[in-house]
Formats: C-alpha cells, structure tokens, sequence
C-alpha cells in the first residue's frame, strides 16, 4: 500500500498524484490518498489518477465537523474497524450520523458546482498576500508557488517566534496557525518545514493563512499590514 496526501496541510503542496498512482497501478501496489484538503478545491478524478481509495473530511468544503468519506473500490477488501450489524456493507457497525452525511453531500456538491469560479476568486486573494508578505524583510515562502491550493499560503519570517506573532495577529482578529491542526499544542516546529531543510529557528517563525471564497481583498490587504507591523514589532 502507498499512501499519499493530495495536497500537503501545512504548505498546501499538490503532489504528482497522477504519476503516483500509474507507477503504482503499473507494479500493482494498492493507492490511497489522503485528500481532506484538496477535497472541494481541486478537480479530482480517480480513474485518470488511478486511485484505489481517497479519504476526505467535510469542514474543509464548509461542510459540517466529524464527518467524513472515504472512496474504495469494490476490489479491495477492507478489514473492519468496528464489527457488529450489517451496516455501511459489514465495513463498520454503529448507527449512522445522517444529518453529517446529508450535509457532506450538499457541501461538496456546491464545492463542486462553483470550483472554477471560487478557485479563480480565491487564486487572486492568494497573490494579493503573497505579493504583500514578500516585501516584508526576511520573510520567506515555504511550499509550491506553482503546484499549490489556491487558498493556502505559508511563509516563515526570519528572526521572530511564530507563537508571539501568532498572539499579536490574534489580539488584531486574525486568524492563522503555525502549523497544522494535527499538530496543534506542540511547541516543536513543524516536522514537514524541517523536512523542506528549514533550520529549527525557521521553521518555528513559521505561518500558515488559509483563505476561501468568503474572505475579501480589503480582508488581506489588513493582513498584510497587520503581519509587517507584528513582525517590525516583534524584531524590535
């Protein structure tokens, strides 16, 4: 089994799922993606992509939390988590959260009905911030800037602690994160920044924003101000 996330949580990175899934296709190795956070923002087909079973989670196309999907074809067979009644095919007993499937349902559907409008709207908030972080001294873009979700953007910014500006952006109603929301709690910074070869003290000053259809470009121009004089502030 080779397991792959579509897009990175923390840098919003897509990887060659494609090219992934024809190698292992090709060798005959089952294929999993994990694809909570391109679900609802990227054209996914998994039969071009050869996917064998792709998992996604609701609250990332506003749909509602604690639920979830997971996709596999009828040719793998599954090893159930929780045995008991005939339900969901034998694959897991419990009685079903209807009112969180119906609400996946109608969630992806509207993600999927208006992608192309909502990713061109949310592409040029994306560029607007990046733009603006960029011309902030030390400031530094970790991820893709081509193979990239349209709505995440993670910079790091040398010589300030990611948690004091964390704090100071939140006192101004900004809300970021310095990792991902696995994560959330650690004071270790993040192990996929440390993975990219940032240095420790880096990767600790790092943020991550994430932007959708309901932001606005006045709400990233605050941003951007908010963010230089936090940082100014904070090497001061």
């Amino acid at each position: 089994l080779v397991s792959v996330m579509y897009a990175n949580n923390e840098t919003g990175a897509i990887q060659p799922i494609r090219e992934i899934g024809a190698l292992c296709r090709k060798r005959g190795v089952h294929f999993h993606t994990d694809a909570v956070q391109a679900a609802g923002h990227l054209a996914i087909d998994v039969q071009r992509n050869k996917i064998d079973m792709l998992s996604l989670s609701a609250h990332k196309f506003h749909g509602p939390k604690g639920i979830g999907l997971l996709f596999s074809k009828s040719s793998i067979q599954l090893t159930s988590l929780i045995r008991g009644g005939g339900q969901e095919r034998g694959k897991r007993a419990g009685t079903e959260n209807l009112p969180g499937i119906i609400g996946l349902a109608a969630a992806l559907k509207d993600a999927q009905e208006n992608m192309q409008q909502n990713t061109a709207y949310i592409t040029g908030l994306r560029d607007a911030l990046r733009n603006g972080l960029d011309k902030i001294d030390g400031a530094g873009f970790n991820g893709s800037r081509e193979h990239c979700l349209p709505g995440t953007v993670n910079y790091s910014f040398q010589g300030v602690n990611g948690e004091a500006l964390l704090s100071l952006l939140s006192n101004e109603g900004i809300c970021c994160s310095s990792g991902s929301a696995c994560s959330a709690g650690s004071l270790e910074p993040s192990h996929v920044l440390l993975a990219l070869g940032l240095s420790h003290e880096t990767a600790q000053s790092a943020l991550r924003f994430s932007l959708c259809e309901y932001n606005t470009m006045d709400e990233v121009q605050t941003i951007i101000t908010k963010v230089t004089e936090a940082v100014n502030r904070l090497r001061r």
